[in-house]
């Protein structure tokens, strides 16, 4: 009963870490200093990062991030459209800077999105989707697809992951301008169900997730960095082994891991949702 009751408190201080209303503060600068790790991106670093927008009237939000597949196909979370489903998106890619206009940015609208059957919303292990976009990716050195990962293969050692996510905690979150990066380490499951206060093989992290550290606190992913890959060099390409999916709120905290979606485990999915 005790560990149920932790779970619950758990899962009611989730935050999913997207961000549907695009907002910015210039609230306490104490708290503005509240940075959750990482450094700036270089232009090009991130050729597969796309930012998913959604449109209300004539203005798009940052919603989420995304990895490009292929031309006309993007990988992300399932929880970026579960709230807003009937809404219009678009994704624009070739960024580092998300609120100024680079030469290098392409803008395509979304034609539609998949989101896998089994996600409801939740702290799930199927936080998982694919969007299909009305024209296609003209690639170059800015825009690039990722690779996938060999079918059912556990990712072990260090990841690189970016995004526009908030850079300081609280009910009004500070937004970045510009494309942030990570280097942490994987965490192993068991590791991390402990972490997450469950027991082994009994509790919210399952074999269709991927933990993200550090266990020090100070670095992970934050609201609007869902959906951005957890990226990985196997065989000398940039490989997707995490889809940022979930953590506990306020982000960064000590002892507390990012929680993504283990790409391995969907890629039948993705390869017939992607074509």
């Amino acid at each position: 009963m005790a560990y149920l009751a932790r779970l619950a408190a758990i899962l009611l201080s989730v935050t999913f870490v997207s961000f549907a209303a695009g907002a910015s503060t210039n609230g306490d600068k104490g708290a503005q200093q509240r940075i959750i790790g990482g450094v700036r991106a270089f232009p090009g670093e991130f050729p597969s990062m796309v930012s998913i927008q959604r449109l209300v009237l004539f203005r798009a939000s940052h919603v989420c991030g995304g990895t490009v597949l292929n031309q006309f196909h993007v990988l992300t979370a399932a929880e970026c459209f579960f709230t807003n489903q009937n809404s219009r998106y678009q994704v624009q890619a070739g960024k580092v800077l998300l609120n100024s206009f680079e030469p290098t940015e392409q803008t395509i609208n979304v034609l539609r999105y998949t989101m896998h059957p089994q996600y409801d919303g939740s702290a799930s292990p199927f936080d998982i989707a694919t969007v299909r976009l009305a024209s296609p990716f003209g690639f170059n050195e800015h825009i690039l697809p990722i690779a996938l990962p060999t079918i059912d293969s556990i990712p072990a050692g260090i990841v690189k992951f970016a995004g526009w996510g908030a850079t300081s905690t609280g009910l009004l979150p500070s937004m970045p301008n510009e494309l942030r990066m990570f280097n942490v380490a994987i965490v192993a499951n068991n590791e991390c169900q402990i972490m997450m206060g469950g027991s082994i093989g009994n509790g919210p992290v399952t074999e269709r997730n991927v933990c993200l550290g550090p266990a020090t606190g100070g670095i992970g992913a934050c609201v609007g960095d869902a959906g951005g890959a957890a990226i990985q060099q196997i065989n000398g390409l940039d490989t997707i082994v995490g889809i940022i999916s979930w953590q506990v709120s306020p982000c960064g905290q000590q002892g507390v891991p990012t929680i993504t979606t283990r790409v391995s485990a969907f890629i039948e999915w993705i390869n017939l949702n992607s074509v």
